[in-house]
């Protein structure tokens, strides 16, 4: 089965924020806000639904920036994730800023949220050691961000496999 999920790339101030995650078999590692969308709900009503529960906060503006499409059985973490074929719509977002964010609902994994400079993003997802890297990210995210904050200019569809 194929499902539709909504993903928010939250930038401010030179910041990204991220769901920060840990799993025994890879150790931390961050991702991108969002899931699947449910029945009835339209792909906007899934990244704010999304938002609240995984970040605790609110979206204020999105702007739709590309489509990915993510098939998990072609991404290093396959052994942890189950069959899944998922349409990606990724939305630029600007949020209702808080002193706290607290997330209702937590993904399997993750352990927090965290802003993270734009700058320290670049550096290790230029990287090739992984080890060196000071944020880790799964390899098909760690494409899509670099490739995101070299130029901002992304293909509205690219048949690219990526990682949620």
């Amino acid at each position: 089965m194929i499902r539709n999920t909504a993903r928010a790339l939250i930038v401010q101030d030179g910041l990204l924020f991220a769901i920060k995650k840990e799993r025994p078999e890879i150790g931390v590692y961050y991702t991108l806000p969002g899931g699947a969308q449910e029945v009835g709900e339209t792909l906007e009503q899934t990244l704010q639904r999304e938002c609240l529960e995984e970040l605790g906060i609110d979206v204020a503006e999105h702007k739709f920036i590309c489509i990915r499409e993510y098939i998990s059985k072609n991404h290093e973490y396959s052994f942890i994730t189950k069959e899944v074929h998922a349409v990606e719509f990724i939305y630029e977002c600007r949020i209702k800023m808080t002193n706290t964010f607290i997330s209702s609902q937590a993904d399997v994994g993750q352990i927090g949220t965290e802003w993270i400079p734009i700058e320290s993003i670049k550096q290790s997802v230029s990287e090739s050691d992984q080890l060196s890297k000071t944020y880790q990210f799964p390899e098909t995210t760690r494409d899509f961000l670099k490739e995101y904050f070299n130029d901002q200019s992304l293909e509205p569809y690219r048949n690219t496999n990526y990682e949620s």
